[in-house]
């Protein structure tokens, strides 16, 4: 099962991408599902679930979050969990990561080595509580993609992918694939905390 794990909508502010349109890129290019990682906000996705009921594409719902140390990806919370920090920044990574896990969500940082954005680089190595990084990003260039690669080899971390998109072009060019099929969020994170899949460029 293919599955692009970073996306934003218009929902996002600097994402350029409609929700119907983000379905529709979707299917044309052949993803299985997509999770939407709006920016600290887990109810900004809502409307891209709601849309994509009847069609193809299986819908999960994440938070791309601003943290102390960088971006950070959060996977397996509900509204309820992430409301204390909804629309909020600036957020403890360690505190957030520990607090995520406890709910029994997984934490994945971000486009670790992109320069030109808020993102963990070498302070990878002092966070407790993660097993992957994001290595597959489409908005990074190949040499802040093999940094994470190079770390996650170093660490024993394993790989994501994800399009990171904010322009419709860009969906689905990384993702991450699953060998077992995904029907539920609670499937998502055992098969993410299982270390089974590959991250991978789509196109």
């Amino acid at each position: 099962m293919i599955i692009d794990l970073h996306l934003h909508t218009l929902y996002s502010q600097d994402s350029l991408i409609a929700p119907e349109d983000l379905i529709e890129q979707a299917i044309r290019v052949g993803l299985d599902g997509i999770c939407v990682t709006e920016h600290n906000s887990f109810q900004a996705s809502e409307i891209v679930e709601e849309l994509a009921f009847g069609t193809p594409i299986k819908v999960f719902r994440g938070v791309e979050v601003a943290t102390d140390l960088g971006h950070l990806l959060v996977y397996g919370l509900d509204q309820k969990q992430w409301q204390p920090f909804e629309n909020k920044s600036g957020l403890a990574i360690q505190e957030l990561i520990e607090y995520v896990r406890g709910c029994g969500g997984v934490c994945i940082p971000a486009h670790p080595f992109r320069f030109q954005s808020p993102s963990v680089g070498d302070k990878l190595e002092t966070l407790i509580g993660i097993f992957a990084i994001e290595g597959y990003n489409a908005k990074s260039d190949i040499e802040e993609n093999r940094l994470a690669w190079e770390q996650a080899e170093k660490l024993n971390l394993k790989l994501i992918g994800g399009s990171d998109a904010h322009v419709i072009g860009d969906v689905g060019k990384c993702v991450t694939e699953f060998p077992k099929y995904i029907e539920t969020m609670a499937d998502l994170i055992e098969q993410l905390k299982a270390g089974a899949f590959q991250a991978r460029y789509l196109f």
